[in-house]
């Protein structure tokens, strides 16, 4: 029988500083999201939107094979839609994972660093994150805003409501950076908890 101590029943500091349950998962609420319930919302309308945008790929996809194969009477526009689902499902998701803060990463500089190292180099990371999504954001939109009387060929859907998927991600990741700045600046102390997720999934 093991000697060391569960994940639950170890002591962690994080947790008595914030007076938070700290998460075991990658998947559980966050700091954030355990204090303001409109940010809980946000996360969770991102994620059900990408699993709803997922399944609805896999569903026209399926319908656009069925369509072809089966009844040799493929619909024109299941293969356009489903790219366009695809597309939006990427961008969102982005945005879910970034709340999360489970994007890939390399933590082999981090890993050598101490508590005030760690929380500078995140906050260094993220704030190149900001301004990229900031100024992406803004191209997005002015692109966006120049398509908005193409149509796509297949489906007849303004280009526009297309290229809104990038504005979207853009904006979530931006919104979700600034909200992590704030926090390494304002709660340091809940940094490595965000920083172990990967470590958590991992094991």
């Amino acid at each position: 029988m093991s000697s060391h101590p569960s994940r639950a029943e170890a002591p962690n500091e994080n947790n008595v500083a914030t007076g938070s349950h700290v998460p075991d998962e990658p998947d559980d609420p966050d700091f954030a999201e355990q204090h303001s319930r409109l940010y809980r919302g946000l996360v969770n309308v991102e994620r059900g939107a990408s699993c709803t945008l997922l399944v609805a790929t896999l569903g026209l996809i399926v319908l656009q094979v069925v369509s072809r194969y089966v009844f040799n009477s493929p619909f024109s526009w299941t293969e356009e839609l489903a790219r366009f689902a695809l597309l939006w499902f990427t961008f969102v998701s982005a945005g879910f994972v970034m709340a999360r803060r489970i994007h890939i990463a390399v933590d082999l500089l981090a890993s050598k660093l101490g508590r005030v190292g760690t929380i500078v180099l995140d906050t260094f990371a993220l704030t190149a994150v900001l301004v990229t999504a900031g100024v992406m954001s803004v191209a997005g939109a002015e692109f966006a805003i120049g398509a908005n009387r193409l149509l796509a060929p297949a489906t007849s859907l303004p280009m526009s409501v297309v290229y809104s998927a990038a504005v979207t991600g853009f904006v979530l990741i931006f919104l979700h950076a600034a909200l992590h700045i704030y926090l390494n600046i304002r709660h340091p102390e809940v940094v490595p908890d965000a920083m172990e997720n990967l470590e958590r999934e991992a094991v």
